[in-house]
């Protein structure tokens, strides 16, 4: 799993974190999943990744934390089981790699904590790929560029500036220009563009010029981008050269 996945799933994880609490946030490993949340309500083999401070929180890693901490969750993943100093067994390895990192929080992690983060999940699979997009107010106004983070048959997920000329709000509407790909029984694929609108449905700051928009369209795509009888390692490998 190269840099730029483990960077996307931390951001994911944080970005889920429990955010009715003032205990200190913490990144673990538990379970094959990466897990953020206080130490109060992890279990005793979980293991430690890092300390994730306020302003990290607020602004996101800069490039030499995000460095240290992929190193980190690299090392976590790989090391061995300290109980019996035995590799571990490679299909634990690959559930991890291939698992969406979740998170949990303030309900623990019993039956009753894994039940509320299997109801988050997301019904329908997206598809990570970097690829510059352009949005508007409407089909007629100045359009501005950003940069894909996701995509879904019913939404996307895009960073941008975000300016006092170019503001953007939740529940705002706004018109998008997308390329999204469709993969043929070669595994090759072709970028089809799609004009759509949507509603904000969240604004994040992710550091002092950038924000993290996710939007969900009026009208949804005519497939899934990331369910077209793929795996989704595969797709995003081969858009990770364009």
């Amino acid at each position: 799993m190269n840099s730029p996945v483990i960077e996307r799933l931390i951001s994911e994880a944080i970005n889920d974190r429990p955010k009715a609490t003032t205990a200190p946030m913490n990144l673990y490993i538990y379970n094959s999943k990466l897990v953020c949340g206080a130490r109060i309500v992890m279990p005793k083999d979980a293991k430690f990744v890092a300390y994730v401070p306020p302003n990290c929180l607020e602004q996101g890693f800069n490039d030499k934390e995000w460095k240290l901490i992929v190193q980190k969750v690299n090392q976590v993943t790989n090391s061995r089981h300290p109980d019996d100093n035995q590799p571990k067994e490679m299909s634990e390895i690959k559930q991890f790699k291939q698992t969406r990192f979740v998170v949990t929080g303030a309900q623990g992690t019993g039956a009753q904590g894994r039940h509320l983060v299997d109801n988050e999940r997301r019904r329908e699979q997206r598809l990570y790929y970097r690829r510059p997009m352009w949005y508007s107010e409407s089909s007629n106004k100045t359009r501005y560029k950003g940069q894909m983070v996701d995509v879904s048959s019913c939404g996307l997920a895009f960073t941008c500036c975000v300016t006092e000329q170019n503001p953007l709000v939740t529940k705002q509407q706004i018109t998008t220009r997308i390329d999204v790909p469709i993969f043929g029984t070669d595994r090759n694929y072709d970028m089809v563009r799609f004009d759509r609108t949507g509603r904000i449905c969240r604004v994040e700051k992710v550091n002092s010029s950038t924000h993290r928009i996710a939007l969900q369209f009026t009208q949804s795509l005519p497939f899934k981008p990331a369910e077209q009888g793929l795996p989704n390692s595969v797709m995003e490998q081969k858009l990770a050269t364009i």
